[in-house]
């Protein structure tokens, strides 16, 4: 009798929150929450979001991780824990998932919170552990990029690949996995691949200290390789534009892509382009071509052909909505997420695979994205007015 007793009443819970939630599709009372990082650390997924509070004003709240989020992880995981203290709140996309994401969720998980749907993009946390607290992991397949980087460094003939990182990010598991497969590739086509320790704009002087080594470093790069063509990369977002306006005018410096692949990722501001990020990717990429051809700079830049980090945000928020209207009715489903990205990049033109690690251990919800590296060329339109 004590057994069906309990039996009843965990069935009368679950009716209830189920009544719950479905009370709250059909009120329109329900709500995703969104956090990214402020537009100094992660323009893209901060515009993503946004967008979509401003689409959707009643079911979209936002908020931002610190700039300094390693020294305040206690300030993003009580900004998570807020998200899920309003009963309202049925999913959370955080992009990027920096350091606390995993102590967050865990924590919503201890307060009850399992009718949360949590998705986490852009992980800086190790796979396994942020598999095991996500329900849905998404980030751009970091590994892959050391093939495709190498090879748009091969067809453009470079000679020496300078690569800027710091300790904290070559802590981390994926950034690792393109590092080894770059300097394994840079040493296979006979490119010489120099890794330089960049300050880590987490740290105390900041950004501003980081974008300044940069600006100074690439010169003295460029000296020492003298004559040479020199292909420049850095895994910070905040460095992209430093780095950008200090290949531009160099002659013999390339730039495969940004950490973040994107039309967006500080081109504008390096080339002072103004349009509405996410809005038209290809008038977005033929700008761009404009631009780098008053410089002398087409062929010696590259980036992919969509923002990568704004899909995340965006299909993370679709993903959720799914969700809880009940279109979608497993935590992770592979084709429904599938079906999405070729909803938004077009069918075949994004490769989504699950992770697996060195030690050969696949994450069923944890999905890596991969998409075909520009030509600029491809983009210079014609001016017909000549």
């Amino acid at each position: 009798m004590k057994k069906l007793l309990c039996m009843l009443l965990a069935l009368t819970v679950a009716l209830v929150a189920f009544a719950g939630l479905a009370s709250a599709e059909e009120e329109g009372t329900w709500k995703i929450a969104i956090l990214t990082g402020t537009t100094s650390q992660g323009e893209e997924e901060f515009r993503a979001a946004e967008a979509l509070k401003e689409q959707y004003p009643d079911n979209v709240i936002t908020d931002t991780y610190p700039d300094q989020f390693m020294a305040e992880q206690e300030t993003t995981i009580s900004k998570l824990v807020a998200f899920a203290s309003d009963p309202d709140v049925k999913a959370i996309v955080m992009c990027q998932a920096v350091p606390g994401a995993i102590a967050a969720f865990n924590r919503i998980r201890e307060m009850g919170r399992d009718d949360i749907l949590l998705i986490a993009g852009v992980p800086q946390e190790d796979p396994a552990d942020i598999s095991a607290a996500a329900d849905v992991v998404m980030y751009a397949d970091e590994i892959k990029q050391g093939d495709s980087i190498m090879e748009t460094c091969a067809n453009w003939g470079i000679e020496v690949f300078v690569h800027y990182s710091f300790p904290r990010h070559m802590a981390m598991e994926l950034i690792v996995g393109r590092y080894n497969l770059l300097q394994e590739n840079a040493e296979a086509l006979g490119i010489q691949f120099e890794p330089v320790t960049a300050p880590d704009p987490t740290a105390e002087a900041g950004a501003t200290a980081s974008q300044q080594f940069i600006l100074e470093d690439v010169p003295q790069q460029l000296a020492k390789f003298e004559g040479k063509k020199v292909a420049f990369f850095t895994t910070n977002c905040g460095m992209q534009e430093a780095l950008q306006t200090a290949v531009l005018d160099e002659p013999n410096a390339y730039y495969p892509q940004p950490c973040c692949p994107s039309p967006y990722h500080a081109f504008p501001a390096t080339l002072g382009l103004e349009f509405e990020i996410g809005a038209d990717d290809e008038a977005a990429l033929q700008a761009i071509a404009a631009a780098l051809a008053e410089h002398d700079a087409v062929g010696r830049f590259s980036t992919w052909p969509h923002p990568v980090n704004m899909a995340i945000v965006n299909i993370g928020f679709e993903y959720a909505k799914a969700w809880i209207e009940g279109t979608v009715t497993e935590r992770n489903d592979s084709e429904a997420l599938n079906a999405l990205f070729n909803e938004v990049y077009g069918e075949g033109v994004a490769t989504i695979e699950n992770y697996t690690n060195a030690d050969g251990e696949t994450f069923d919800n944890y999905y890596t994205v991969m998409l075909t590296p520009v030509d600029f060329n491809d983009y210079l339109v014609e001016d017909t007015a000549a």
